[in-house]
């Protein structure tokens, strides 16, 4: 038909105007929805080939916007692989690196910073806890079908429901394949409040985690107030998420 033919011109431009910015018009809504809509995206612009996104974070009533917008840039053919995607933004100490070949995916190790106050953005219980410090994030370098290993570190943790300052230092470690099974423990590594727990994930099955908060005799007094916003008492401990 002849206004099928006049029409062709006029809808490869739209499809290559698409793809052009197909990070603008996809991910955005990929990312809120693999965050339960805690991750929100505030604006973004630019192409496929380099562009940025102001990142919120939602409790569900409000939208706190992360300082700094998140910057991305696209390559080819670079350090063996296909496509490269290079991501960076102030809380990462080194851009970070993700590639992909015929292999799958491929992430270099990386590290970000981030204050503890931003968890307070997310909602319950952390809008109630309050918590402050330092958040660093790391991890190794990881392909596809390959074992990982991340760690989150809660450095001079703090509350704004605990008069004791710093709280300690706390470490969860998470190590395996994202293909069969995730294990994640939290430990204490210093401090009047102690936080112990264990998880697992297996591939088709929920994740079940079990962790624990307390205080040294000689700062129960001072940290009661905190400890049963974390969770229920069980005999002299309080149980983790349970509200």
């Amino acid at each position: 038909m002849k206004w099928v033919r006049q029409l062709w011109p006029f809808a490869l431009i739209a499809l290559a105007v698409l793809v052009w910015n197909y990070p603008v018009y996809a991910v955005s809504g990929k990312i809120e929805t693999a965050s339960g809509g805690k991750v929100q995206v505030l604006s973004s612009s630019g192409s496929i080939w380099a562009g940025q996104m102001q990142l919120g974070l939602s409790d569900g009533a409000r939208v706190y916007s992360i300082p700094e917008a998140v910057q991305w840039r696209l390559k080819f053919g670079q350090g063996g692989n296909w496509l490269a995607i290079a991501v960076e933004h102030p809380k990462l100490v080194a851009p970070l690196h993700l590639g992909f070949n015929g292999e799958g995916i491929t992430v270099d190790g990386g590290e970000l910073r981030m204050p503890a106050s931003w968890l307070g953005a997310t909602g319950a219980p952390f809008n109630t806890i309050r918590p402050e410090g330092l958040l660093q994030l790391s991890w190794a370098a990881w392909q596809s079908g390959g074992g990982l290993q991340t760690t989150l570190k809660w450095l001079d943790a703090q509350s704004a429901l605990a008069s004791i300052r710093p709280l300690g230092e706390y470490v969860i470690t998470v190590t395996g394949n994202p293909d069969t099974r995730i294990d994640m423990t939290l430990t204490t590594n210093k401090g009047p409040l102690m936080l112990e727990g264990s998880g697992q994930w297996e591939n088709g099955q929920r994740f079940v985690f079990n962790g624990y908060a307390s205080a040294q005799e000689r700062s129960k007094e001072a940290l009661t107030g905190l400890l049963s916003q974390m969770g229920r008492l069980e005999g002299d401990r309080y149980r983790l998420g349970v509200f």
